[in-house]
């Protein structure tokens, strides 16, 4: 993970993530993506929970930053996790969407 290190850098990589997280807020909540097993509605509860904090924090991050001239190494700190978390978030997406193609293609070929 590369290290953030001005202000401009940090507003462009949370701007970045802010994106990430609203389009998986809308894909997660896609009638594509409706769960039909307990271990499915478990992780969409999951997700919909990270993406929730991961909303807020990004909020509360990017309004820190365009109200301060000064970044701190503990914000450095902050947004390196914030954009490491939410590159988490994307993997934890993407298999939950894969188990949607897999059930798809199950079908297709009975």
């Amino acid at each position: 993970m590369e290290n953030v290190q001005d202000k401009s850098k940090c507003l462009g990589k949370l701007e970045r993530c802010k994106n990430t997280i609203q389009h998986f807020k809308i894909r997660v909540d896609s009638y594509l993506y409706e769960p039909t097993t307990m271990a499915l509605f478990e992780t969409k509860f999951r997700l919909k929970n990270t993406i929730k904090k991961l909303s807020e924090a990004n909020k509360n991050l990017l309004d820190y930053l365009k109200s301060t001239n000064d970044v701190l190494p503990e914000q450095h700190k902050m947004v390196n996790l914030h954009i490491r978390e939410t590159s988490e978030l994307e993997f934890d997406f993407m298999e939950y969407t894969l188990k949607f193609r897999k059930r798809a293609d199950a079908r297709h070929i009975v």
